[in-house]
């Protein structure tokens, strides 16, 4: 279980005049949230976010647990492969978390069939039909990519991006961190109060609050957590560092591995850990789930989850297609009163890759 801390929300004050923002980061000392440059306005409540990207794919909503390798990301489950759509496939559904009987549910919630979900040409679908999939028998994590930050400075202080003025836009979408935040929570409105996790950097605390602020949540009940990065992944640091250094890109040690295995010996086996984590803290049983949780995180534990719950059907491929996670991207797991798991890799604005 996780100690939350809950606050109150201002809702009058000045947009969030963060400044810059960071990737991925592995420090983890920790930091204060800083409160000076992290003020609300409601006047972001008139944000809104476009779902611009094609939808070419649809994936089941019934899918769920993928029990592969990155080396299966050939095999006949792949929902997307190398940025082509395929058929709809079904991805294998999970086996159970548990033996134990069903939860008992609320005698008003009527079990209803999964819906299908639309996927992009990159295999991830909008946030907001994930979060409209969510049944009465379900509880959702999403586990998301923080928002922009300046390009280069990944220190743990860097908080999210806010340009002064009309906001700087691509594809309809907005660019500065702090408004993809409130964008993203608009998407995810609805009457239950939702909880937060997020490592202790700036800008991913600031992605947690602010879509919490987008959604019109009151509060913000939420606890800090050193789990998700690729540290968590990582196996021998030095190994890791010698592959960052004689490549001087570490985007591409972590894709190569992720999707093909390369550099395996600085890392853990992806499958394991990637189920490890699951059981640990992302949904360790229905019974002990709030309904609803959001996980603010880095690019670097994104791309290789991914990865693992799409069966290497995400268009991740950044050593092959130089495409990278964008802002605000993740992974949905829903997990159902009998502890099934489904996995929905999705984009929180129109915008999926980098």
């Amino acid at each position: 279980m996780h100690k939350i801390s809950r606050i109150s929300l201002a809702f009058t004050g000045a947009i969030l005049s963060a400044s810059l923002l960071a990737a991925c980061g592995d420090d983890s000392s920790p930091t204060s949230f800083d409160n000076q440059s992290n003020v609300a306005s409601s006047s972001s409540n008139a944000l809104t976010a476009q779902n611009s990207s094609s939808s070419t794919t649809l994936l089941p909503a019934s899918s769920a647990d993928i029990a592969s390798s990155a080396d299966a990301a050939s095999s006949s489950s792949a929902i997307v492969q190398n940025g082509e759509s395929s058929s709809s496939a079904e991805i294998p559904p999970s086996q159970s978390s548990s033996s134990a009987e069903a939860t008992p549910l609320d005698p008003g919630c009527v079990e209803t069939p999964v819906a299908t979900i639309a996927l992009d040409t990159n295999g991830l679908a909008d946030i907001a039909d994930v979060f409209k999939s969510v049944r009465c028998n379900e509880k959702a994590v999403f586990i998301i990519r923080h928002g922009e930050r300046v390009d280069g400075q990944t220190g743990q202080e860097v908080p999210l991006t806010y340009y002064e003025g009309e906001p700087d836009s691509i594809g309809g979408e907005p660019t500065d961190g702090v408004r993809q935040a409130l964008a993203v929570g608009k998407k995810l409105i609805s009457a239950e109060e939702f909880v937060f996790s997020h490592t202790n950097f700036v800008r991913t605390e600031q992605t947690c609050q602010n879509i919490a602020l987008g959604r019109g949540q009151a509060t913000f009940p939420h606890d800090t957590t050193s789990l998700y990065s690729i540290n968590w992944f990582k196996k021998d640091s030095e190994r890791y560092k010698f592959y960052d250094d004689s490549t001087t890109n570490v985007r591409l040690v972590i894709a190569g591995w992720a999707f093909d295995n390369l550099y395996a010996d600085a890392f853990y086996d992806l499958k394991e850990k990637s189920e490890e984590i699951v059981k640990k803290d992302i949904a360790p049983g229905y019974a002990s789930m709030n309904k609803y949780r959001v996980i603010c995180t880095h690019d670097d534990f994104i791309l290789p989850f991914s990865v693992y719950v799409s069966n290497g059907a995400v268009n991740y491929k950044y050593h092959v297609t130089s495409h990278w996670p964008y802002f605000l991207t993740g992974v949905a797991v829903i997990i159902d009163n009998k502890d099934q798991i489904r996995y929905v890799p999705f984009r929180g604005l129109g915008v999926g890759v980098e």
